[in-house]
């Protein structure tokens, strides 16, 4: 395909959005036509155009890179995380669809702004211009906080999603400052623009001036991924939002803000990173205090989801806690600053994905039997739903790293990276936080299986699409054990980044 493309070609590269776009205009449309319709239609109609934008994401991962219209990038590392985020919004909807304890209030606005989370998704994974990636990350967040706030009338609702606003606004405009800064230095958006500019700051010594900016994007990325010190909105939003939505806004939103945080780096700063043998870029004191930085948010993000999460009696605090400490793994691949660092961070991703929604799939699956989110409220129920239960103790397995399952090689793999990178204390301190983690996520396999049920289980109804969709979660965290495919994935994404 040349690179100078006519309308109409273009137009076939951005065919997945147009898909989204479409999808979320019929389902807005679909709600507010008169007449009695069921909440499950409008879900429905959303899974599929999810499915068509897959379907068309697929067919383009074998199309040659271009940039479209000026600004969409269309690359293997946007193809793969907008499939991410498909995928992930679909497991959301099948979620929602089976959450008994949720009334139809709010259903067709909640369809509505999944897909238009995706679409800003899409965006926010497929730019090198940072005005489009900013507004792929105010879209994607303002849809969030809607959904936060979707149930009016519950007290945690609406106080988690005005905690979730300010925040958000805060971390945004700090990170829009950052971007206007990065601007006055290069004078172009362009990722790959800047890096020009970046590397002549760099050797005549102006890393203070490099660094700020830095910075000050950072502080935006953190808010979406929830690392330390911009993690305190996400216990009390994910204990306030329901559970579908938690998963949501633990597993989605943070893949795809991953995803951009890696381009951004190993775009803009792509001729000061260490990349493959022979390409080392000089040394300066900017590359230094930039793995400083990353390493210290990793180190301090893993530290205090770890230890807060020790002391929680909420699943849903307990698992924002999780996400928390999994946020500092996955940030200690990035902080190496070098190939193999970032391709770890991105196929640790893929493994976290499918232990963390499995872990709220169990939240709601067990939630719906006993009418409680506290681990006391599962006593006794792995016994009376063996296969929601195993498939439980697989991601409990998973997230503390345990083998046979995925999260066993990817944490490694993360180590590995860290250790190569120079890293070595950070990856002790992972293997010392792993060991950590074994106490409180056991302590929910323990109340499944060791613990008398007492008065306090009641024999709920079975819900075998739910539990489904849990075996089919868990069995991948184990069959991915053989973690060629994921490792391979993550090659083919950050191969386009590092070839740009």
């Amino acid at each position: 395909m040349p690179d100078a493309l006519s309308y109409l070609d273009a137009l076939k590269y951005i065919l997945p959005e147009v898909a989204v776009t479409v999808g979320l205009c019929a389902v807005l449309i679909w709600d507010l036509l008169p007449g009695r319709k069921r909440s499950q239609e409008g879900a429905w109609l959303s899974l599929g155009f999810l499915a068509l934008a897959a379907l068309l994401l697929i067919q383009r991962l074998d199309w040659r890179e271009a940039t479209v219209f000026g600004m969409v990038r269309v690359d293997p590392l946007a193809t793969v995380f907008k499939l991410f985020i498909t995928s992930a919004v679909g497991f959301v909807l099948a979620f929602d669809l089976a959450d008994r304890r949720q009334t139809g209030e709010g259903k067709g606005e909640t369809y509505f702004l999944l897909l238009t989370a995706t679409l800003g998704s899409y965006f926010l994974v497929g730019t090198n211009n940072l005005i489009l990636l900013y507004l792929g990350l105010e879209t994607l967040g303002l849809s969030s906080y809607a959904l936060a706030g979707i149930h009016k009338r519950d007290r945690f609702g609406a106080e988690a999603a005005l905690k979730y606003v300010v925040y958000g606004a805060l971390a945004s405009g700090i990170l829009l400052y950052g971007v206007s800064l990065l601007y006055g230095m290069c004078g172009s958006f362009e990722m790959h623009e800047m890096a020009r500019y970046l590397v002549v700051a760099a050797d005549e010594g102006r890393s203070a001036q490099l660094l700020l900016p830095t910075l000050l994007v950072m502080v935006g990325f953190g808010f979406k991924l929830s690392l330390f010190p911009f993690q305190w909105w996400a216990p009390d939003v994910y204990q306030g939002v329901s559970t579908p939505v938690a998963a949501f806004l633990a597993v989605g939103s943070k893949g795809v803000a991953l995803a951009a945080l890696v381009r951004f780096i190993a775009v803009t700063y792509s001729g000061l990173l260490r990349f493959g043998e022979g390409t080392l870029g000089a040394e300066t004191a900017f590359t230094g205090d930039l793995v400083l930085l990353l390493s210290l948010m990793a180190g301090a993000t893993m530290l205090f989801g770890n230890l807060a999460a020790l002391r929680q009696t909420n699943l849903k605090r307990l698992l924002a806690y999780s996400s928390i400490g999994h946020a500092g793994y996955i940030l200690m691949g990035v902080a190496a600053l070098t190939e193999q660092g970032f391709q770890s961070a991105v196929a640790y991703t893929f493994v976290y994905y499918m232990m963390t929604l499995g872990a709220f799939g169990m939240v709601l699956y067990f939630a719906n039997q006993s009418g409680s989110e506290d681990i006391s409220g599962l006593r006794g129920l792995g016994l009376k739903h063996p296969l929601a239960g195993v498939a439980t103790v697989v991601f409990l397995a998973g997230l503390t790293g345990l083998p046979p399952t995925a999260g066993f090689f990817g944490k490694w793999y993360l180590m590995t990276a860290a250790w190569s990178g120079g890293l070595r204390w950070l990856a002790l301190l992972t293997a010392l936080m792993s060991v950590v983690s074994l106490f409180y996520y056991f302590r929910i396999a323990k109340a499944l299986f060791l613990t008398d049920a007492g008065e306090a289980a009641p024999a709920g109804r079975r819900n075998p699409v739910l539990g489904g969709l849990l075996a089919l979660l868990a069995a991948g965290s184990l069959f991915f054990l053989y973690f060629e495919p994921l490792l391979d994935a993550a090659v083919f994404s950050v191969g386009s980044l590092i070839r740009w």
